[in-house]
């Protein structure tokens, strides 16, 4: 956390200072693609990939915790971490046997992961969810015994697991604060619920974004707050929800119709596309990924320039980690 810290604070200075900032971390782009992860070079410059792994199922979704040096790949029925060795800016990982293999008991449609602490979330609607400490891989079940379908889950302070319920027209917060005694807070959002989905920043902030099928309605809330959360206006004119990602001072939320990013004392940004999901590097660089496109935003470029790179057809989940052992 130090290092990211200090490059916040170094590329921030550059940029005020000079208007211009540092190049691209040495970083590689994963980019689940059917049943391979697709490597490709981080930056702004149109690039080809430079090799891929087949892991034999379909890719749901991608995650690198910070300081791993493994990648975790959760396919249609199996979570996998895989060792992450050779890999360079010219180069792709070494395509190497998993390290770690969870079967998850049936077909998961649909899964993503989330990364906490020191923790990482796994959710199958269909199946169920599931805790990962990164100390020692286990899947330890979490009771969905009590929510309704359609919740979303996501890792909280200390790895507690929040949830976000579909609600009527609206949505119930369940913050694990105390444990065993959680708060909660019921949301109305004027509409129907299609999908609910959050994320927390670096200040401790959640953002929850509710897909109404129409539209799509922002809020905020700061962890263990008695208020409710509270509406972010104007709404987003965004369908097909798929995600949300904290920014320096703000919200960059993804959907099937495109993206809107959100910052304090700006206007709101939107752009077209299908986007299923996206990667903030520690150098503030945001890479969206979709069928067919891998754009790239420079988060500290005043024109938010969008530069549009080709991936795979099936591209659907990325994630970045060093270019280097």
């Amino acid at each position: 956390m130090r290092r990211i810290s200090m490059l916040v604070l170094i590329a921030w200075l550059a940029v005020a200072c000079t208007g211009t900032k540092e190049p691209p971390l040495d970083l590689l782009l994963a980019v689940g693609e059917g049943e391979r992860v697709v490597f490709y070079p981080a930056g702004t410059e149109p690039a080809s990939a430079l090799g891929e792994w087949d892991v034999g199922a379909s890719v749901q979704d991608l995650a690198r915790p910070v300081g791993e040096a493994r990648l975790w790949v959760l396919t249609s029925g199996e979570l996998l971490a895989f060792p992450l060795r050779g890999a360079a800016l010219d180069r792709a990982p070494d395509p190497l046997p998993a390290e770690e293999r969870f079967d998850l008991g049936g077909l998961c449609s649909g899964g993503r992961l989330g990364l906490g602490e020191r923790r990482l979330l796994v959710h199958c609607p269909q199946l169920g969810a599931w805790t990962v400490p990164l100390a020692a891989p286990a899947l330890e079940a979490v009771d969905v015994s009590s929510d309704p379908t359609g919740t979303h889950y996501l890792l909280g302070p200390d790895d507690r697991v929040v949830r976000l319920r579909p609600s009527g027209d609206g949505f119930e917060l369940v913050y694990p604060d105390p444990p065993g005694d959680p708060l909660e807070h019921g949301v109305d959002v004027q509409g129907a619920v299609v999908e609910i989905q959050g994320a927390w920043n670096s200040e401790g902030l959640l953002g929850i974004a509710a897909d109404r099928g129409t539209d799509v309605v922002l809020y905020e809330w700061s962890a263990g707050a008695s208020e409710p959360p509270v509406f972010r206006d104007p709404v987003l004119e965004l369908t097909g929800l798929r995600g949300l990602r904290a920014l320096p001072k703000g919200w960059l939320v993804f959907a099937d119709s495109g993206y809107v990013l959100r910052r304090s004392g700006q206007a709101d940004l939107r752009r077209s596309g299908d986007y299923r999901d996206v990667a903030v590097t520690p150098d503030f660089y945001a890479y969206l990924v979709g069928p067919g496109r891998l754009t790239v935003l420079d988060l500290l470029d005043p024109n938010l320039v969008a530069h549009t790179r080709t991936a795979g057809g099936q591209a659907g989940s990325v994630a970045y980690l060093p270019a280097g052992d």
